[in-house]
């Protein structure tokens, strides 16, 4: 109790306390080091995320495709799988299909994914992802077969819903001596527009019933795989494995983080590099901290010469000084931290910055707020607000008594 009337008798006096030029600079210079880390993860945070998601929501946590024959029927998988893999809460047979989308002389390359849609929104989550018409892949009632398209394509090829087009599929002609190829052409007509979270899907996939996709590729009754939703994405490597290791040499298993396992991996590496880099303005904040308080150090030859000369040992007086350094170190991590949340929460709800989906597969700035991030940002400016004061608290410790009443100035 005696250190803490101490410690806020100094913080509040107009010798060396918190209200100095030199404390309010250091203070300030904490704020806004911890606020640009907030931010800075926050956002990698957020952009992690949303790829997560909006992978999630296509191929599922995780998904198995057949080896060079068909896949077993859905309903003698279902039982093998779940004994395997407990996590399981759905999955759904797909079709995948790649093409060349036509019309009004444009071309581009599209991949049909074929989805069943009694069993879709047990493993994808596309369905919350519509923004335009209605989520209908089944033919209509003239037979014509329908699709779901990105909003990307939708802009590229000036679709809109109820516009119809073609998806052609070349192959091999094996009666031609010149090598040529015939062309399996299937028109379609467009019922929605989802949002898939990615430029690259959005501006790639067709989603049609698994008939439609089929009769495009001519795969008879014949599913190019399942789709897999487990019960936690992080859990998704590990089942991943365990599938592929019961199911065997047939099958390939793969799970979400393969989809962009390069970029997953970059990213992690960068967040911790970006941390690194930022965290080195408060570094500079807590030397500042630190001058401020050799500074209330030198201030107070007097009283600790009076402390020692009472019987205080240099350990409590050394204490004594860090804890007014650690104080201010405080008010500096937790005002940076309610800075930084108060930008996220700018960022979020003005979208005032721009991001070009071309480049980066996103078109906002995605912002997520971790408490582990937040928890560590605090705890690592602390730790390094703490060594900072060691030196200059274990200066005014070390101080001789006869020196110290010397320069007493009262």
């Amino acid at each position: 109790m005696f250190e803490l009337w101490v410690i806020s008798r100094y913080i509040f006096s107009r010798r060396g306390g918190f209200f100095t030029p030199v404390s309010v600079l250091a203070v300030s210079g904490m704020m806004l080091g911890v606020a640009a880390l907030v931010v800075v993860m926050a956002v990698v945070s957020g952009f992690e995320s949303t790829l997560r998601n909006a992978i999630v929501d296509l191929v599922g946590h995780v998904y198995i495709l057949k080896r060079g024959a068909a896949l077993e029927p859905l309903e003698e998988m279902e039982p093998k799988l779940k004994s395997i893999a407990p996590e399981i809460r759905g999955l759904t047979p797909f079709v995948y299909v790649e093409g060349i989308l036509t019309k009004d002389g444009k071309v581009g390359g599209v991949a049909v994914q074929g989805l069943d849609s009694v069993a879709v929104d047990q493993a994808l989550g596309v369905k919350k992802r519509l923004v335009e018409g209605s989520f209908v892949i089944e033919p209509d009632a003239q037979g014509v077969p329908q699709a779901v398209i990105g909003q990307a394509l939708k802009r590229k090829f000036g679709l809109k819903v109820g516009d119809l087009f073609s998806v052609a599929l070349p192959r091999t002609s094996a009666q031609s001596s010149s090598g040529g190829f015939k062309a399996r052409v299937a028109r379609f007509k467009v019922a929605g527009v989802v949002d898939l979270g990615m430029h690259d899907f959005d501006k790639r996939y067709v989603l049609t019933s698994a008939t439609s996709a089929q009769n495009l590729g001519g795969l008879g009754k014949r599913y190019s795989g399942v789709r897999i939703r487990i019960s936690e994405a992080g859990l998704a490597q590990d089942v991943s494995f365990r599938l592929s290791s019961e199911l065997g040499m047939g099958y390939v298993v793969r799970d979400w983080v393969d989809s962009k396992r390069n970029l997953f991996e970059a990213l992690q590496i960068e967040k911790v590099i970006i941390f690194i880099v930022v965290l080195f303005i408060t570094v500079v904040a807590c030397f500042n901290i630190a001058s401020s308080l050799l500074v209330t150090v030198l201030r107070r030859f007097g009283d600790i010469g009076i402390f020692k000369a009472l019987g205080m040992p240099q350990w409590r007086i050394m204490r004594l000084f860090s804890y007014q350094g650690l104080a201010l170190g405080a008010v500096g991590a937790f005002g940076g931290v309610a800075i930084g949340l108060l930008v996220c929460w700018l960022i979020v709800s003005t979208n005032i910055i721009y991001v070009p989906s071309e480049i980066y597969n996103i078109d906002h700035l995605p912002v997520e707020i971790r408490i582990k991030d937040v928890s560590w940002i605090v705890a690592v400016a602390m730790a390094l607000c703490w060594i900072s004061t060691l030196w200059p608290a274990k200066r005014g410790a070390s101080q001789a008594v006869v020196e110290g009443l010397k320069y007493d100035e009262r």
